[in-house]
């Protein structure tokens, strides 16, 4: 018969072994009592594995869905409080055209202010939410309208030249003063509103894009969530504010500047119902982009239940094995010490 050597250095070493065999188990068993899910998904599902896998993407796509329904929603409130903007300020101006009377004083308040509105108009236009303009249609890098006072205003220049070439003379020339209340109705109604269709805008006025942006705020639904500077409300409101700035003050006879501005106070009225239906489309996008993060929201909370009922451990049990391995670690870490203080020489002694 054999005898098997013993010795506390392979005690010591058997010991160690089992240490950190359940110091490993321990960091297991912390992170699964911590999250409440398992430690290694492939290792306690195996072949269902895939399975959660493609839950996770689902929930992540969803999630990200989210987020930018959330940026879009922020910025369909921007545009929001623009338009709104625009058509108090066209309320206003229609305020003050209902007031504009023929004399002299009167002409140049409605002056200043068709040229105050013209000029705060295009700024709304202008206006940028996380540095994109946001009504410049898909040209969200792109300014939408451009400065009418500028001195390279093509704009302006474009009007001035369709007064030159319908009357036969410049806005500057007495003949001004001559001109008739129906011959000033037959150039409103045709050249100078020439200059404010959509081909003209696009070249003289406007650097946005007809085709407005489309967002997926759903996996299988699209919405137009922005609004362009070149709708016909905004036109029309340019159009109003154009004809009373430019021709306002320039000479015309009592009759001509009556004329003038009843057909500023028909194009401000139809200016201010076309941009509220813009407003009002714009409102249905929101809405529907609301409604689609309530659906998302709840796709999500099933989604989230599924996953935990696949990868989920239970507390208890995991809390257990915390505690037993951490009592098994304690133990030979102790019987450790002994064997380390265990000598043939102090036996001896």
């Amino acid at each position: 018969m054999k005898a098997q050597s013993v010795s506390s250095y392979a005690l010591s070493n058997a010991l160690r072994s089992v240490v950190s065999k359940a110091q490993t188990e321990l960091l297991k068993a912390q992170q699964e009592a911590t999250t409440g899910t398992v430690f290694d998904v492939g290792l306690a599902l195996g072949a269902r594995s895939g399975q959660t896998i493609s839950l996770r993407k689902e929930y992540d796509r969803l999630t990200s869905l989210t987020d930018m329904n959330n940026l879009i929603s922020e910025r369909m409130k921007t545009s929001q409080t623009a338009i709104e903007n625009v058509v108090d300020e066209a309320q206003d101006f229609l305020v003050n055209l209902t007031g504009a009377t023929s004399a002299e004083g009167g002409k140049i308040t409605i002056v200043e202010s068709a040229k105050s509105a013209l000029q705060t108009t295009t700024g709304l236009l202008n206006n940028t939410y996380a540095g994109e303009y946001i009504f410049a249609g898909v040209n969200t890098d792109v300014r939408p309208v451009g400065d009418y006072y500028a001195d390279d205003s093509a704009a302006r220049t474009a009007i001035r030249t369709a007064f030159e070439t319908h009357f036969g003379f410049a806005m500057d020339d007495p003949q001004v003063a001559d001109i008739s209340a129906a011959e000033m109705e037959t150039f409103l109604d045709t050249a100078f509103a020439d200059e404010f269709n959509e081909t003209n805008w696009s070249s003289n006025w406007s650097s946005a894009s007809n085709t407005v942006i489309k967002s997926r705020i759903a996996p299988t639904e699209l919405a137009e969530t922005s609004v362009s500077a070149n709708a016909e409300g905004f036109r029309k409101t340019m159009m109003s504010y154009t004809m009373i700035a430019e021709l306002g003050g320039i000479g015309l006879n009592d009759n001509a500047f009556s004329t003038l501005i009843d057909k500023a106070l028909a194009t401000t009225t139809e200016a201010i119902g076309l941009v509220s239906q813009s407003q009002s489309t714009l409102g249905i996008a929101q809405a529907r982009t609301t409604s689609a993060n309530t659906r998302i929201a709840a796709q999500l909370n099933i989604l989230n239940t599924s996953v935990r009922d696949l990868e989920a451990v239970d507390p208890y049990e995991a809390a257990t094995r915390v505690s037993a391995l951490t009592s098994q670690i304690e133990t030979s870490y102790a019987m450790t010490v002994r064997l380390m203080g265990m000598s043939l020489l102090n036996y001896l002694k």
